[in-house]
Formats: C-alpha cells, sequence, structure tokens
C-alpha cells in the first residue's frame, strides 16, 4: 500500500542521516564532522575542540585563534592519521604536544607565525616529533623558524616530504637530515641560508626533489650535491652565487630538471651538466653577468629538450656549442648581447621548433642558418639592430619565403640602419633598394632548394673601371718580365763568348 510504501521510505532515509545526526550531536561548535571520521574547524577557536576520539582521524584548524599547542593537547586523538593547522594565529608549540599521536602519518603546520617550541625562540625542540614514528609527510613552511637542531627529524624514518619553504632559516646543522633515507621531496627555499655544511645531502639516497632557491648562497662546497642518484628536479635559482667549484655535481642519472637562473655567476665551468645525460630541461637565465659559454657546456645533454638562455649577457657563441643537442625542441636565446650566430650553429638541432632570437643586437644572419632546423614552427627575431646592407639580402629572402614562421613579424623585424632605410621591414628589401650589384651567388631556402640570387655589393659602373686598370696592370707586368729575361739572356750570351775567347 501507499502508506506502508512511504513508512519503509522514510525509514531508509533515517537510517542513512542518524550517522551524521549522531555526530552532528557530538560535533563541537565551529566544526563540521562526517561520517568518514573528517573535521574541519575554523573561527574564533582558541583552542583544541573536545571531538570525539574514537571516530576523528583527520583534524583541519585553519584561520583559526589558537596561539599556544600545549602539552598533551591531543592526548584523547590518538587515532588521528592527518592534522592540519594552517593560517592561524599559532606561535608556539610546546615539547610534548605530539607524545600521543603514534598514527599520525600528516602533519601540516604551514601559514601559521611559529617561532619557537618552548625552550628557545625561533627554533623546536629537539624531541617535539619524537613519538611520530610513521610520519611521511611534515609541512612547517610560511612560518618564523630561524634554527632547526641537528636531531630534530632523527626519528622521522618514514618521513617522504619535509617542507621548510618561507621561514627564517639562515644554516643547516651538518647531519640534520642523516636519518631521512626514504625522504623524497625536501623543500628549502625562499629562506635566508647563507651556507650550507659538506655533505648535508649525502645521506638522502631516495630524493626526488630539493629546492634551494630564494636563499642567500654565494658558494656551495664541493661535491654538495654527490650520491643523489635518483634526483630528478634541482632548483637553486635566486641565490647570489658568485662561483661554483669544480666538483659539485655526483652522478645523476635519473636528473630531468635543473634550475639555475638569477645567480651573480659571470663563468660556468664546461663540465658543470657532464654527469645529467638525461637532463630534459635546463634553465641558465638572467644571469646578467654571464658573457660566454664554454664550447663543452652541454657536450653530454643528448636527451635535452628545452633550453633557456634568455637575458643573460651573451655576446657571441661557439659554432659547437649546441652540437650534441639532438633532441632540443625549445631554444630561447631572447635578451642578449648576441651580435652574429655561426653559420652551422643549428647543424646538429633538426628537432628545434621554438627559437626566440628577439632583443639581441643582431646585425646580420647568413641566409642558410636556419637550413637544418626543418620542423621549426616559431621563430622570434624583433628586436634587434639589422644593418641593411647587401649582405642582409640572404636572411630577408628567408623571411620572405618562409613569413608564416615569424611569430613577431609584425611587431618590427626591420632596419636599424642605414638611415634611410630604417624601420623597413626585412621581407619587403630589393636589391635596388640596397643598390647591390647583378653578380650571381648560391642561396639555400627553408627547402634545401639552392637558387641564384645576386648579393655582390660593387655596382656595375664600377666595375668597368676596375677591369681596365687590372688589365693595364697586367700588361705593364708583363712588359716588365719580359725586359727583366732579356737583360739575363744578353748576359749569359756575353760570358758564353769570353769563354771560348
Amino acid at each position: 500500500t501507499p502508506l506502508k510504501h512511504d513508512y519503509m521510505w522514510f525509514t531508509f532515509v533515517l537510517l542513512q542521516l542518524l550517522p551524521q545526526l549522531t555526530l552532528s550531536a557530538h560535533c563541537p561548535s565551529g566544526c563540521v564532522c562526517d561520517i568518514r571520521g573528517s573535521a574541519k574547524c575554523t573561527g574564533d577557536i582558541t583552542d583544541i575542540p573536545p571531538l570525539n576520539p574514537t571516530t576523528t582521524f583527520l583534524l583541519q584548524l585553519n584561520d583559526t585563534n589558537i596561539k599556544v599547542l600545549k602539552d598533551r593537547s591531543f592526548q584523547p586523538l590518538s587515532l588521528l592519521i592527518r592534522l592540519m593547522i594552517t593560517h592561524s594565529t599559532l606561535d608556539t608549540i610546546q615539547p610534548e604536544v605530539f607524545n600521543e599521536l603514534w598514527n599520525l602519518e600528516q602533519l601540516q603546520l604551514d601559514g601559521n607565525q611559529i617561532a619557537s617550541i618552548s625552550s628557545k625562540l625561533f627554533e623546536l625542540d629537539a624531541d617535539v616529533f619524537q613519538s611520530l614514528s610513521k610520519l611521511n609527510y611534515l609541512n612547517l613552511a610560511d612560518n618564523q623558524l630561524r634554527n632547526l637542531l641537528k636531531t630534530l627529524f632523527h626519528n622521522l624514518r618514514q618521513l617522504k616530504s619535509l617542507v621548510l619553504s618561507s621561514n627564517q632559516l639562515e644554516t643547516l646543522e651538518s647531519g640534520s637530515f642523516d636519518h631521512l633515507s626514504n625522504l623524497l621531496v625536501l623543500m628549502l627555499q625562499k629562506n635566508q641560508i647563507r651556507e650550507i655544511p659538506p655533505r648535508l645531502f649525502w645521506h638522502l639516497p631516495s630524493l626526488l626533489t630539493l629546492s634551494m632557491s630564494g636563499n642567500q648562497l654565494r658558494y656551495i662546497p664541493a661535491e654538495s650535491f654527490y650520491y643523489l642518484p635518483n634526483l630528478t628536479k634541482l632548483t637553486f635559482y635566486k641565490n647570489p652565487l658568485i662561483s661554483l667549484p669544480s666538483q659539485l655535481m655526483g652522478h645523476m642519472p635519473r636528473l630531468q630538471e635543473l634550475y639555475l637562473y638569477e645567480t651573480n655567476l659571470s663563468t660556468v665551468l664546461w663540465n658543470l651538466f657532464a654527469n645529467m645525460t638525461n637532463l630534459r630541461a635546463l634553465n641558465l637565465h638572467f644571469n646578467n653577468k654571464l658573457t660566454s659559454l664554454p664550447k663543452s657546456l652541454f657536450c653530454c645533454l643528448p636527451k635535452l629538450k628545452k633550453l633557456s638562455l634568455k637575458n643573460n649577457n651573451l655576446r657571441e657563441l661557439d659554432p659547437e656549442l649546441f652540437s650534441n643537442l639532438i633532441s632540443l625542441q625549445i631554444l630561447m636565446l631572447n635578451e642578449n648581447k648576441l651580435e652574429s650566430l655561426p653559420s652551422a650553429i643549428f647543424r646538429n638541432t633538426s628537432r628545434l621548433e621554438i627559437l626566440d632570437l628577439n632583443h639581441n643586437h643582431l646585425r646580420h644572419l647568413l641566409g642558410d642558418v636556419f637550413v637544418h632546423t626543418r620542423v621549426l614552427k616559431d621563430l622570434s627575431l624583433s628586436g634587434n639592430k639589422w644593418n641593411c646592407d647587401c649582405s642582409i639580402m640572404g636572411i630577408a629572402e628567408w623571411i620572405r619565403e618562409n613569413p608564416k614562421l615569424i611569430s613577431d613579424l609584425d611587431k618590427g623585424v626591420t632596419c636599424y640602419e642605414p638611415y634611410r632605410l630604417e624601420n623597413h621591414p626585412l621581407q619587403t628589401l630589393t636589391y635596388e633598394e640596397l643598390h647591390c650589384g647583378v653578380f650571381q651567388t648560391t642561396f639555400i631556402g627553408s627547402n634545401g632548394i639552392t637558387s641564384g640570387a645576386p648579393v655582390a655589393q660593387i655596382p656595375q659602373s664600377s666595375m668597368a673601371t676596375i677591369l681596365i686598370v687590372a688589365s693595364l696592370y697586367a700588361l705593364y707586368q708583363l712588359h716588365k718580365m719580359m725586359w727583366v729575361l732579356g737583360k739575363i739572356t744578353m748576359g749569359d750570351n756575353q760570358r758564353l763568348m769570353t769563354r771560348r775567347v
């Protein structure tokens, strides 16, 4: 009957809602609890709320007014697996606050104002994480920490991610990470670290990602990055680095990304990247004191796909610099001081798709400089100082044949000099405008087909004069030579007659 059906439906809904209603009855004010064991609390909370210890596995305290985590605050919540206290006014953690959280796997304390744990300001007590033997994720980012005691992480042997970024750390003690053999991610960026001890990272064989960017490092000890066989990403950009030691990188067969930019480096050693045979992306840009690169710098990077050298101070490139980059697809050379490019510099980069040369000091390019870049899709050439004399016609012809490849053609790939041709588009230049002669030479198009093109710089009116002068000079030299030979012959005849007499 309809009545029976309605009763059954009501019973079903009630059974579904009953767990949630029960949870709500035990869920403190300011918190939202669900049947999965999650409690999310926010607002005007100044202490850890009284939650059900048997049904709470995840606790999130976000944007609260909690300032101090007191000892034993989590004693009833021994089943907690994940604890997040973020973006609150928290500034002090007492040493025994986590002692009962034996099952905790993830601890997130980022975005607070943590400066001390009981004993000293700006420092964590050495034993604060002692009981968290199952912890695999620890986030202390965006706090006010200045020092880390050497033994702070020694009991966290299951830790896989350690985030210490955006604090006020100035130094790191030797041995701080020696017991973290399972660590995969170590984030130390955006601190005030001025130096690191030798061998700081030597006991991290599982490490995949290491970030040291945004610190105050001027020097790095030799062999600092040895014994990191599984590292895939390394960043130490935005440091005032002055120089790097000759032996810095160990064997890194799995490294795929390296970020080394915005430094004070004026030179880099030729073997800096020699142990990174699997590297895919290299960012070596915004180093405005870097004026040249060693010929063999990229010798051992056959799998490199992206190379950024933009915004350096490079003035010239060795013809062999890119000769081993057979997999290169993206090359950024913009915002340098390059005046020309060697004709064969892209000889082995047949997979190059994107090439940025804008805002250099380029005056000329040979017409065949891009002949080997057969899959090129995007080329930037604007903002250079093109000298539009007869030698520019090779590249002008190439641009005219391949206008769709030039992504910034509408932004001004134009003559810089002479004055009469200033702002004249390269692709519309003619030999008549440049007052070039009529001699034929070879121009290699993008399709590899050769064609004749007049590029000589000697006007026809001058050629006749040159030929006449050359002919007269040749006759003069011939006459002079005949006179000398005549004198020699007469002398020989006189000596012969004297002997006979």
